[in-house]
């Protein structure tokens, strides 16, 4: 039977859950009278002069109830209620030192707690992680796994704490469930997929990774009054997951679409939609409708695999907007097809590019087609991979058997190798953004080595502090191109910008001493905003440029 204390002390609770904050106050101020060291009182005091606007004194009556010992529930909820009180402030270093002050006693076996105990649980797990006591947070929550690892928010934070701590097994067993509903939730398949490449788990990678794509095909930024329309991206669903990231990351990938949802994120809302998931088209249906969309999926060879091109039109065809690099026109800019396209034109060269199938049987055969095509050095390259991965200069018969011995029934390109030579012997490679015919140089770079890397890359970055004047022409490159390369120089680049198909796109290439343009990557998966590290940045203005290009090219595109 409930005394009159306690039922005071209920409609106090009732009047603070109500939002009547004074009145529920002034109730816990006369019964503290009655029980001046009671930590249940002092907690929700603390609790309403926090929501009151009274910080100070609610950090002071929240320390207050930690100091004496009590029940490991109550001890727990006051111990939440501080911490997420400092972390609000931004006191973390305040939040750490009272999580590692008031360490309350392990719960109580006997006492399965209830919902509103579990979510302090949940949420003092993640207070405890926030402030850097991930091994403080798991030893306050792995306990709890046998009666609320159901909730798959609080299997996640576990999981993804074991495995940070090296627990993979424990952080696997935290997710081999049904959560039910809980099964509809991205960042699950997401962590799984992660979980499952880190033990080479391939097979059970791909489904999760699929079931990602397949519980999240479409991802809306967040609006801004600032924001002038909808502009759709349509990317490739990752097909294996390998790291804890942001589910923003696993739909967009490190190229120039994903920098202009960060750098045009307060003038157009992004709309990015999974071209190749399974629930994409359905997706689509419930949604308004972009008032544009910029195509993502732009890998030519990609593209050409079973009937993906096919299938990629026709979501994007719904849509019934403009696309930007549509991929009837991205099919249309293979390397193959690009060595093509440039060979006659006068001023511009482009390496000859042949394709092969990496057989051992055929082996002799194909070592002589190559070097009788090519001869040495040769550039071979995978196929499908970018940014220079699987890509080796080989320069003699032996290189070439150990670098087909790693493709074995593999398709990969066999170029030409063409590259001059710079200042101080070093070599160079200059990047321009094209935007619907307008050309703009937006990067320059030196290195010892043939492939030149951007400056995010460590050894870029040791060479140029090794080089600084090196660091300096080319900046100076990139301010004034006419001036540094030739007055011919946008000439040039606006023949290729003709004939190209794409409407944005990037190109890697150099001069040679006589004048010639010489491309080494042309496509529309490049990045084309500087990823450059402080110190070592390119000159702004160029960028501004760019950017500048891009909007007026969506508004007009728009319109």
């Amino acid at each position: 039977m409930s005394t009159p204390f306690q039922a005071s002390r209920d409609h106090a609770v009732a009047l603070h859950r109500n939002g009547q904050i004074e009145q529920a106050v002034a109730v816990y101020e006369d019964l503290l009278k009655q029980q001046p060291d009671s930590a249940d009182l002092l907690g929700l005091l603390g609790v309403a002069k926090e929501q009151a606007g009274e910080t100070d004194e609610a950090e002071r009556l929240l320390r207050l109830s930690l100091q004496n010992r009590t029940s490991a529930p109550l001890a727990y909820r006051n111990l939440n209620n501080l911490l997420g009180l400092l972390i609000e402030s931004g006191q973390r270093d305040e939040a750490k030192a009272a999580a590692e002050t008031y360490l309350p006693s392990a719960w109580p076996l006997a006492h399965s707690p209830d919902a509103i105990e579990q979510g302090t649980i949940v949420s003092l797990v993640i207070a405890l992680k926030d402030v850097g006591l991930a091994d403080r947070a798991l030893a306050t929550g792995v306990p709890f796994l046998s009666t609320m690892g159901h909730d798959v928010e609080f299997a996640l934070q576990i999981a993804e704490m074991l495995r940070g701590a090296g627990r993979n097994d424990e952080a696997l067993a935290a997710l081999d469930r049904d959560f039910g509903p809980g099964e509809e939730l991205p960042n699950l398949h997401a962590v799984r997929a992660a979980l499952a490449h880190e033990r080479n788990d391939v097979g059970a990678c791909r489904q999760s990774s699929d079931r990602f794509a397949a519980s999240m095909p479409i991802l809306l930024s967040d609006a801004k009054p600032s924001q002038q329309f909808v502009l759709a991206v349509f990317n490739r669903a990752p097909e294996f997951i390998t790291d804890f990231r942001e589910l923003y990351n696993h739909h967009y990938s490190g190229n120039f679409p994903s920098q202009l949802a960060q750098a045009f994120a307060d003038r157009f809302r992004f709309m990015s939609i999974l071209a190749d998931s399974s629930t994409a088209a359905d997706a689509l249906r419930g949604i308004p409708r972009p008032a544009l969309a910029l195509n993502n999926v732009v890998n030519a060879e990609q593209l050409m695999m079973e009937n993906t091109l096919q299938c990629v039109c026709a979501l994007e065809d719904t849509l019934g907007v403009k696309v930007i690099n549509h991929p009837r026109l991205a099919v249309q800019a293979t390397r193959q097809k690009n060595s093509e396209r440039f060979a006659n034109i006068p001023g511009i060269i482009f390496p000859k590019v042949h394709r092969y199938q990496a057989d051992r049987e055929q082996r002799p055969a194909l070592i002589e087609d190559i070097e009788d095509r090519c001869g040495y050095p040769v550039i071979i390259r995978t196929v499908f991979q970018q940014m220079g991965a699987g890509t080796w200069r080989i320069d003699n018969r032996r290189a070439l058997r150990e670098a087909l011995d790693k493709l074995d029934g593999m398709q990969f390109y066999a170029i030409t190798y063409a590259q001059t030579r710079h200042a101080e012997g070093s070599f160079r490679a200059l990047r321009a953004a094209f935007v619907n015919k307008q050309p703009l140089i937006v990067r320059a770079d030196y290195s010892a080595h043939w492939n030149v890397r951007a400056r995010r890359a460590p050894g870029q970055q040791t060479f140029y502090r090794e080089n600084p004047r090196l660091l300096n022409i080319a900046n100076r490159i990139v301010l004034d191109p006419e001036r540094e390369l030739g007055g011919n120089i946008y000439g040039k680049l606006r023949t290729i910008a003709e004939i190209m198909p794409l409407e944005i796109f990037g190109m890697d290439f150099d001069l040679t001493e006589d004048g010639n343009l010489l491309i080494f990557e042309i496509n529309a998966t490049m990045n084309l905003l500087s990823t450059a590290p402080s110190g070592l940045e390119y000159p702004p203005e160029s960028e501004e440029k760019l950017l500048h290009h891009m909007e007026h090219f969506f508004l007009q595109q728009k319109m």
